[in-house]
């Protein structure tokens, strides 16, 4: 009777997971957890649900609870290679894929997972393998043919990224993942139109979605030249570890400060002052810019429905 209520509370929390109520799904683990405190794959449910609310260190708690309760199941090991890439702990995320795979129950958004992980540790030849092996298992997955979207996509092969997205948005319309890469797809081919209508159906689905976000962002600094110069150069810079960013943002200015001392050396006063009042000015862009940038998607971002619960 206990296993029974157990499961049927789990199968209630991966519907509201899946509609992104994160709060709901939750809880709904947890009332499986008060009824037995011990039941490995509640604590490998919670772990997903933790990790959608981006309560990461939480989820890691979770699902190694749940490898210690129960190190040989399958599931199992496939949240946990979901929570360990997360963590950015690769190695370990790939070690769980593989028992996943190896038990003969490798299905097609395990395959997804392992190739995730891969792309992560730079083999983008090996994930294409695996989501082709996953397209194998089930042809119209969508996870599977988003992923592929995204790594052709990555490579430059715009018409083949074109082609499985548009197939998985065929197998699952309302997949928030899909809408994201389709997006992607439409600014690649210069269409920020379309891009934001996938983006905004993400952000009416899950108001806080991250790559609903960024894709929204994008769509707004490549219609902005002025402010999406500033979101270029700061995501550029985002992407280097603390100790790059603060070596290029000293570089830059010490570049910059060089070449003012140098013209001015040389009898270059105006290309010396035009290079002096240059640097003042992109100083003072990259002040102004951001508060901007928030405000304009703010206003933007004011059609979308918010999540008063999140």
């Amino acid at each position: 009777m206990e296993e029974r209520q157990i499961s049927v509370l789990l199968e209630q929390a991966e519907v509201q997971r899946r509609l992104a109520n994160h709060k709901g799904a939750i809880e709904l683990v947890q009332k499986a957890l008060a009824i037995d405190p011990t039941h490995a794959h509640a604590h490998a449910a919670l772990a997903f649900c933790l990790l959608d609310a981006r309560r990461l260190p939480a989820a890691g708690i979770e699902i190694r609870t749940a490898l210690a309760l129960e190190g040989n199941d399958t599931y199992i090991h496939y949240v946990a290679a979901v929570v360990m890439t997360a963590e950015r702990k690769l190695d370990d995320a790939w070690a769980h894929a593989l028992i996943a795979l190896d038990e003969g129950h490798g299905d097609a958004i395990t395959h997804v997972v392992a190739a995730e992980i891969q792309v992560l540790k730079g083999d983008n030849a090996r994930a294409k393998e695996l989501l082709l092996e996953a397209l194998e298992l089930e042809a119209d997955n969508c996870d599977a043919l988003t992923e592929l979207a995204r790594l052709e996509l990555n490579a430059g092969n715009r018409a083949a990224a074109e082609e499985h997205i548009e197939l998985a948005l065929k197998a699952d319309p309302s997949d928030r993942d899909a809408h994201v890469v389709a997006g992607y797809v439409a600014l690649a081919k210069g269409d920020d139109a379309a891009a934001e209508q996938h983006a905004r159906f993400v952000l009416n689905q899950e108001s806080t979605h991250e790559a609903g976000l960024k894709l929204f962002t994008a769509v707004k600094a490549k219609r902005s030249p002025l402010l999406g110069v500033w979101w270029r150069w700061n995501t550029w810079v985002s992407l280097r570890d603390d100790r790059r960013q603060i070596a290029l943002l000293i570089g830059t200015f010490v570049i910059a400060r060089i070449l003012i001392i140098v013209t001015d050396e040389l009898g270059y006063e105006t290309l010396s002052q035009f290079l002096s009042y240059g640097w003042l000015g992109f100083c003072a862009y990259t002040w102004f810019a951001p508060e901007l940038f928030r405000k304009w998607l703010e206003n933007e971002l004011g059609t979308v429905k918010l999540d008063p619960d999140y």
